[in-house]
């Protein structure tokens, strides 16, 4: 099968045929047209930037994600890959930047109607609409937040983080790597008794009260039988209108301002909490080729995604965490 990538994410170096990755510059000497090209197709991405370059504006919004409509556009009508994957970005950066429900989230969303649209209308010019089955999903949902949680300040405090004289950390016992609303605390030294008693006591003083913004904490192994990170020493989850930074600087708890998020310090939503919190869902919606009309799925996971796929090209994922969502097809 022929198949193609826009800004898919984790697809870089990928075996797609035509492949324009979700990858960035994110180190002083790289450039993100090397990047891009060494990682992806480098003839189609030079002929889709070419055609198409003028319309985006570096990474801002929503000019990224009408540069990948115009691409998108392009390679249906004259590539026509039997499989496409297509990541728009505008929804995500409009929620971060002003908040889930804002006026700049909902003008996002019409966007996303229009490209839908667009999407559509190009499968029909290309005469492969009938035989075209279109899926719309989330990855994750995002909830509004206005109050940082910076554990490594805390750590920092009781000796557990050391600076050097520019104010990096070159050495640690205790560490909070963030996942927004939720986060991993790691241990150095695995037998190093003492950290650990350190970090248990101040995570369960900050526990007895919700202004501390940590909602949850669970051992490593727990974390592990959640499909999470087994090796961290606990992992954290956020109180609602609370995230998490690794900031080691400042205070424990920050407020943050318009403009902390306009400045991209901080954010006004965010993700990475459990899918177990309250509303927190994402969306799929599935149409076309293959799929019975009517039907309304009121409960899957993500996992269950890939076989279900894989059953609509024909194919077989074998032994998966998801199933197929048999009551949905029509094949």
């Amino acid at each position: 099968m022929k198949t193609a990538a826009l800004l898919w994410p984790v697809t870089a170096k990928a075996a797609i045929d035509y492949n324009m990755p979700e990858i960035f510059a994110n180190r002083p000497w790289h450039h993100q047209i090397p990047i891009s090209l060494f990682n992806g197709s480098p003839r189609y991405q030079l002929e889709m930037n070419s055609k198409f370059g003028h319309i985006r504006n570096g990474l801002s919004q929503p000019a990224l994600d009408d540069f990948v409509l115009a691409s998108t556009e392009e390679t249906i009508k004259t590539k026509k890959p039997e499989l496409m994957l297509i990541h728009f970005v505008d929804l995500d950066s409009q929620r971060h930047m002003h908040g889930f429900s804002s006026k700049e989230a909902q003008d996002a969303l019409h966007r996303h109607d229009h490209r839908l649209g667009k999407i559509l209308e190009a499968t029909k010019e290309a005469g492969i609409y009938e035989n075209t089955t279109f899926v719309l999903l989330g990855d994750h949902s995002a909830l509004d937040e206005s109050k940082v949680v910076k554990l490594n300040v805390l750590f920092k405090e009781r000796g557990l983080i050391k600076v050097n004289g520019a104010g990096k950390v070159n050495d640690w016992k205790a560490y909070c790597k963030s996942c927004d609303g939720s986060a991993y605390v790691y241990v150095s030294d695995e037998n190093d008794i003492e950290t650990k008693n350190t970090v248990t006591e101040l995570l369960a003083q900050l526990l007895q009260e919700r202004s501390n913004g940590i909602e949850k904490v669970i051992t490593g192994q727990e974390a592990n039988t959640m499909g999470a990170d087994g090796s961290a020493f606990r992992m954290l989850e956020a109180a609602r209108g609370f995230y998490f930074s690794e900031a080691i600087d400042g205070e424990y708890i920050e407020e943050v301002s318009e403009q902390d998020a306009i400045s991209k310090r901080y954010t006004l939503a965010c993700h990475g909490y459990s899918p177990e919190k309250d509303g927190y869902h994402t969306v799929f919606f599935a149409a076309g080729k293959g799929i019975r009309t009517g039907i309304s799925v009121r409960s899957m996971h993500l996992v269950d995604e890939g076989p279900t796929f894989a059953r609509l090209l024909g194919l077989d994922l074998g032994d998966t965490d998801g199933r197929v969502l048999e009551g949905i097809l029509d094949i």
